[in-house]
């Protein structure tokens, strides 16, 4: 996606043509001042109930009016909006004028909301111009500032909709005003949530110095963060060491992100530096920076470590959340140290946190290598009663466990569930059925298991056809 620039069509004129020019639109009807009186006059008194006997009279101009006349008094107009913003003749103009006066308020969620409502039910302004349009156009009169462009492009980025932010930058600098850092950085950080090429973003960030913005550490935080997403790692580093060098101090966020990078690449090792660095800059790590770490030492297997590291926190009265726990619980699993996963399971929910999906399939998987089948079924009911529901890595782990001690019935009533509730079994769960007729010695139920598998259009693979071969040796 290039860097868009505002559609205009370049009207086209014809001496030849005898036709007389159309009749100008009618002029929209004048605002009930009447009406608009009565409004304000209930406003005034906090009665805002009585509003709705006049809802059905209001229209679109006499809305507007209100607005406009009002604008200044934020004890009447406030609830004027909140009562308005939902109503049928609160219109486009309406809700840009809410837009001006809620942000000289700095009334920001409302004002997002409202925005976000407009972005929602004006899908063929694909790239913002008509709002932009009536935004402009009402500026002046709402005494406005640039802030409201800055809310608007945020607006569309928080629901990714790149374009209408990109296009709005590009039509407030072309029309005079001047978006600040944080329409820059909230395109920035759509582009990344999006998934759109770290490209754009990198030309998003060039057209930001260009235009005289200049970044802080939340700009940084975010293409670093992109950087590494694509797995462009010296990039990524090169953008930290300029941060550094312009005065823009990294943040704990900006640490993190590092810790994080070097973690998913395998590098365990810098990881730790760069948690160690955060004390020299006397930045003290938070709750994500350990749980960073503590997923780190349970992908290298190095979970002797995490003891140590959970002390820390404790000693520094970080409270673990219940991703620290999620995360232990399932290196521990991963380890096979069964003992330890469950005792940390314990503490978790004696502390009020909920266990994920991941952890119990994860404790669920211990236990039925355990061949603890009972204890696996009472994790499939705890996580009932938490309002979690198993999901196919579950229930192919759950047809493992069962197949592995031979109970094939139970199996296959677990295999019928969970096609109810729309997972489907992958070759891994046919294979474990395969090996659960192996274990009671009902070779045509395992050839019939095989046949399931081309059927649901699986292929097998070595798995399925070497346990089939076994019984012919």
């Amino acid at each position: 996606m290039s860097f868009l620039k505002p559609y205009r069509k370049t009207p086209r004129f014809s001496t030849l043509s005898s036709h007389p020019p159309p009749p100008p639109p009618p002029a929209p009807p004048a605002p009930d001042i009447n009406l608009v009186g009565k409004a304000i006059s209930i406003l005034k008194r906090h009665q805002l109930y009585n509003l709705d006997s006049l809802s059905s009279q209001f229209t679109p101009q006499s809305a507007s009016y209100l607005l406009h006349h009002s604008q200044f008094d934020k004890t009447l107009i406030l609830p004027f909006i909140n009562w308005a913003r939902r109503r049928p003749f609160f219109d486009l103009k309406c809700s840009c004028i809410s837009l001006h006066i809620l942000t000289r308020f700095k009334v920001y969620k409302t004002a997002q909301s409202i925005a976000e409502d407009v972005a929602i039910k004006t899908p063929e302004d694909e790239h913002g111009d008509l709002v932009f349009k009536l935004i402009k156009s009402t500026y002046s009169d709402c005494n406005s500032s640039s802030a409201v462009i800055d809310l608007l492009v945020k607006s569309y980025s928080n629901l990714k909709l790149v374009k209408r932010g990109l296009n709005t930058i590009h039509l407030a600098i072309s029309h005079g005003f001047m978006p600040g850092v944080l329409s820059y950085n909230s395109v920035l950080d759509a582009i990344i949530r999006s998934n759109e090429p770290i490209e754009l973003a990198e030309e998003m960030y060039f057209h930001m110095i260009k235009s005289g913005i200049s970044p802080n550490v939340f700009t940084y935080n975010i293409l670093i963060r992109g950087f590494f997403g694509v797995r462009e790692l010296e990039k990524g580093l090169e953008l930290f060491s300029e941060m550094q060098k312009k005065g823009c101090l990294p943040n704990v966020v900006t640490y993190n992100t590092l810790m994080d990078a070097y973690c998913k690449l395998g590098r365990l090792d810098d990881a730790l530096k760069v948690f160690d660095k955060m004390s020299v800059r006397d930045l003290e790590p938070n709750v994500i920076s350990y749980n960073v770490i503590l997923n780190g030492l349970g992908r290298e297997g190095r979970m002797k470590e995490t003891g140590g590291i959970l002390e820390e926190m404790k000693r520094k009265r970080i409270v673990p959340d219940e991703v620290t726990y999620n995360t232990l619980v399932n290196g521990y699993c991963k380890e096979g140290n069964f003992h330890q996963a469950l005792v940390l399971h314990d503490e978790m929910t004696s502390n009020g946190l909920s266990p994920n999906v991941i952890t119990y399939t994860s404790l669920i998987n211990s236990m039925c290598k355990a061949r603890n089948l009972h204890r696996a079924m009472g994790f499939v009911e705890q996580m009932r009663d938490r309002k979690l529901f198993p999901n196919a890595r579950t229930y192919t782990t759950l047809i493992d466990g069962f197949s592995q001690q031979g109970f094939m019935e139970e199996a296959y009533k677990l295999l019928d569930e969970m096609k109810r509730n729309g997972f489907s079994p992958s070759i891994v769960t046919y294979n474990a059925l395969i090996h659960g007729h192996t274990v009671d010695g009902k070779i045509e139920d395992a050839l019939g298991a095989l046949d399931h598998i081309t059927e649901s259009g699986l292929s097998p693979d070595v798995v399925s056809y070497s346990t089939d071969y076994h019984w012919f040796l």
